[in-house]
């Protein structure tokens, strides 16, 4: 089967479906951007509604040059190899479940986080996907090229706020971690007044003390796994119970187990909650409480990839294409080169397909 269009035969076929994520509003790809992948002539295909949560209509898609599909199957359909020719399906954040039981030989582009959860990978390796995971694409200097971390750290702070009895101005902070989260964090309470005090390790163990006298706690730190599995804390539940009434806790980082005893992993539906009688938010996703900019930003971001990926023809000789197929290269997980089937969930049984 060839599939043309009017310029000729089409380079790639694009898929963009509608985030299945809960409340999850973005979406990756502009219409300016769909209209310059469109222009090399590559088929974009865009699943209707992708757009309306930041109120982007599909004929705002169709101008251009998008074709619209209602039905995701039939979208994902498209995006499988044809006469050995990659499709790629291009998102905001990994599949569900069962999103991934509709994809199949095919090229998924977004944001995968593995490490944090290996079950991706096995329902990976069972539909046979390669995998551009979008948050391990690099450059030179390890700095992420798909990034907004900062965003992350000054949505998180604005979104506290609503849960403050006090103007910021009145309110003071205590902030652990020194990354692009963090700095985000600060940059947000330095512009609306908000006294900060960030952290050294070495003042950890005065942490309680700090805590007494503070509105907002910021948890910007990476923890690592061997602090995870170990269950150490830079901030105990004991910490919680005797800092100062009405702190809010907000963290950034969104690992699990984290510095923070007291904290687990939020969504948009419930995006924070109250333990030990203070507020605590932990949200999966902060730049998603404000979809437009994080939409418009993803996007710009993206394109280049998309449209080097999709000039390439597929991801095979990729790291052959200047600095950004290097980049690409190294952030492609191929679970057929891997042991993929030993991160298959306990819940799924042997020989069963993904619901």
């Amino acid at each position: 089967m060839v599939l043309q269009t009017i310029k000729g035969v089409i380079d790639m076929r694009i898929c963009i479906p509608k985030e299945a994520y809960p409340l999850e509003k973005r979406v990756i790809l502009l219409p300016s951007a769909v209209a310059q992948l469109k222009e090399k002539n590559h088929d974009i295909y865009v699943q209707s509604g992708a757009g309306s949560g930041i109120d982007i209509s599909d004929e705002a898609y169709l101008s251009a040059g998008a074709t619209m599909l209602v039905d995701p199957r039939e979208l994902y359909a498209i995006a499988s190899a044809v006469d050995e020719k990659p499709g790629m399906i291009m998102k905001v954040k990994a599949p569900l479940e069962n999103e991934f039981s509709l994809m199949k030989d095919t090229i998924l582009f977004c944001m995968f986080h593995s490490e944090q959860n290996p079950k991706n990978t096995y329902y990976a390796g069972l539909q046979n996907l390669i995998v551009v995971e979008m948050e391990q694409i690099r450059d030179h200097k390890n700095e992420r090229l798909i990034n907004q971390t900062r965003m992350t750290g000054e949505a998180g702070v604005l979104y506290a706020l609503r849960h403050s009895k006090k103007m910021p101005y009145d309110m003071k902070a205590v902030v652990l971690g020194y990354g692009n989260v963090s700095s985000g964090a600060v940059s947000v309470c330095s512009k609306l007044g908000i006294e900060y005090k960030i952290l050294r390790k070495s003042e950890f163990k005065y942490v309680g003390e700090y805590l007494k006298e503070a509105d907002l706690l910021i948890n910007g730190i990476a923890w690592p796994e061997s602090a995870r599995q170990k269950r150490e804390y830079v901030v105990t539940r004991e910490h919680i119970k005797n800092a100062r009434p009405n702190l809010i806790i907000l963290d950034l980082s969104v690992d699990f187990p984290n510095p923070i005893e007291t904290i687990k992993p939020t969504d948009y539906s419930v995006p924070y909650y109250e333990e030990e009688k203070r507020i605590h938010i932990s949200v999966y996703g902060y730049p998603g409480l404000f979809p437009e900019t994080s939409s418009k930003i993803y996007s710009e971001q993206a394109l280049p990839m998309a449209l080097l990926i999709a000039d390439n023809e597929g991801l095979r000789g990729i790291g052959n294409r200047g600095d950004l197929g290097a980049a690409i290269k190294k952030a492609i997980l191929d679970p057929k080169k891997m042991d993929w089937e030993k991160y298959k969930p306990v819940d799924v049984t042997a020989g069963s397909k993904i619901e």
